[in-house]
């Protein structure tokens, strides 16, 4: 991300349990954060039908 993550919207969700520990392990594997690994999870599902998702705009 080329803008400061203070001004990205932000969103609190709950994760049924389990969920955080697996992600916690997939994000330590690809070397990212947790934040980065959920991004590139979505990212990859709305690709997949076909939603363009685009680019924050600069502030």
């Amino acid at each position: 991300m080329d803008y400061p993550s203070r001004q990205a919207d932000q969103f609190v969700i709950r994760f049924p349990d389990g969920w955080r520990d697996a992600i916690k392990a997939e994000a330590a594997k690809s070397r990212r954060s947790m934040n980065a690994e959920i991004l590139s999870a979505i990212e990859f599902a709305m690709k997949e039908r076909g939603v363009q998702l685009d680019a924050p705009a600069q502030k």
